[in-house]
């Protein structure tokens, strides 16, 4: 591939002011600092740089106690555009569909003032990781000391420790929002901060994580096989068929319906094996074929456990189309070259929202906070995923489970996109219920939307909603 080299590195400082107007009509002034953060090696030398965006609100006197909010999305390889244009930043994306589904995927695209934002409680930090976003490498040969599970949280847990030390916010209350993969981070980033085996003894405690679209494994790889695919991914596969097939009922009392049906038939059969009966079979497959949406045959064919890369390509087969994996409501054309190994390059939901989140984040974003250098913004990296490792020294779930054991008094709130197939909201609910975790200091929330639950008026004002109810403490009232 030729590529057009037009970028040279300068670290980069930006400095501006503007303001926000919230639901309430309170108007919020802030001050933006836009920074590269430079790691070096042994000899001095930098070697990578993580991007942030931090917002603090003007007028504060003492803001040494005031919550701060550090946000990142996944991939691994995704900078924070996602969570920064889409629901968090002073401005985001504006769809003229309130659900913002099969929305123009040409310009020009729109951006407008953010009445969910947040700054009015906390102040707000984004974070492009190295060589993702307005991250960069700098050293070739230094991917290997960024790009892993383990060695990612250390250089978190390095970031928000100088920047603590930096505005003085030691005694602020701090809260960790992660997307997708990104819920991977925070959890390994929560045990590295509160002072893990691994890495510096930082000793710094986290009040809040939220984990939104769960990407975390019981496993010491980036995976979830702890039980039944087929049972973690009916659910979502049934909120595809209600919003598809117009099914009588609610979206909630369907997908509740199809818990039940998980949780009990679905689970005792599968276990049964091939001591089923063929009258069993044929029972079980018409049901799973009236959740799924699929037809009883197709069910069985493939052995009464549907998998989601098929499933998109077979619920709504007979209209010619496909859903998106990670937003289910997105429709394409039938695209029979689909595979897994394209499926963020040939998604039905990326495909059609990532154009405006890069017009926004390139031209209003980059005005709004006066920011000047001419990198090209990687929205996701293939580099940084191609050269990730995939393993981490002890599972996410267990540094989970250390991280509240060890603070009685963090809180954690999953929240999942109901049309999220990729990251189901069974594999969530399956996952809180089965790793020790005090379940009176978590939560669990599903929205109706896809893996990005802030695409659509509705799923953003509750997930919001949420987050905003985590930092001022009644969440779990």
């Amino acid at each position: 591939m030729i590529t057009l080299q037009t970028e040279i590195f300068s670290a980069g400082y930006f400095e501006a002011e503007g303001s926000v107007k919230l639901a309430d009509g309170q108007k919020i002034d802030y001050k933006s600092v836009c920074q590269d953060n430079l790691f070096y090696d042994a000899e001095g030398k930098p070697i990578g740089t993580m991007f942030t965006y931090s917002y603090f609100r003007k007028g504060i006197k003492d803001p040494a106690n005031r919550p701060v909010v550090f946000f990142f999305n996944g991939g691994p390889g995704s900078g924070s555009i996602w969570l920064h244009a889409g629901l968090f930043g002073p401005i985001r994306v504006k769809y003229d569909n309130p659900e913002a589904v099969n929305t123009p995927s040409v310009p020009p695209y729109r951006v407008e003032n953010n009445e969910l934002c947040l700054l009015d409680i906390a102040d707000l930090v984004f974070i492009d990781p190295v060589g993702a976003g307005w991250g960069r490498l700098l050293d070739k040969d230094a991917g290997e000391k960024f790009w892993g599970m383990d060695n990612d949280a250390d250089s978190f847990n390095s970031l928000i420790h100088s920047w603590l030390g930096k505005y003085n916010r030691w005694h602020s209350p701090k809260f960790l929002v992660g997307e997708s993969y990104g819920t991977n981070r925070a959890a390994l980033l929560a045990e590295s901060l509160s002072g893990s085996s691994q890495g510096e003894f930082s000793s710094i405690s986290v009040n809040g994580l939220v984990m939104l679209g769960n990407a975390i494994g019981t496993g010491n790889v980036f995976n979830f096989d702890t039980t039944e695919e087929a049972l973690l991914s009916l659910p979502s596969m049934a909120a595809t068929n209600w919003y598809h097939n117009k099914i009588e009922g609610t979206l909630e009392e369907f997908v509740e319906k199809c818990y039940d049906f998980c949780a009990t038939e679905y689970v005792t059969a599968l276990f049964k094996g091939d001591r089923m009966t063929e009258a069993e079979k044929n029972t079980l497959a018409e049901k799973i074929a009236y959740f799924s949406g699929l037809k009883k045959e197709t069910v069985i064919e493939h052995n009464l456990r549907p998998k989601k890369w098929e499933y998109l390509k077979l619920v709504l087969k007979d209209r010619g189309l496909e859903v998106g994996v990670y937003d289910s409501r997105f429709t394409l054309p039938l695209n029979p070259d689909y595979t897994q190994e394209n499926m963020v390059r040939d998604d039905a939901a990326i495909a059609q929202y990532t154009p405006s989140f890069m017009a926004a984040m390139n031209g209003d974003f980059k005005k709004m906070l006066g920011i000047t250098h001419d990198r090209k913004y990687y929205a996701i990296s293939r580099e940084v995923s191609k050269n990730w490792k995939r393993e981490c020294s002890r599972s996410c779930a267990k540094s989970l489970a250390a991280s509240m054991r060890r603070n009685p008094e963090l809180k954690v709130l999953f929240s999942s996109g109901t049309y999220d197939i990729q990251c189901q909201m069974g594999q969530a609910k399956y996952l809180v219920e089965h790793i020790g975790l005090d379940l009176d200091r978590v939560k669990m929330s599903e929205y109706p939307s896809g893996h990005m639950a802030y695409l659509g008026e509705p799923s953003a004002k509750l997930f919001a909603g949420d987050v905003r109810a985590m930092i001022d403490g009644t969440l779990f009232k």
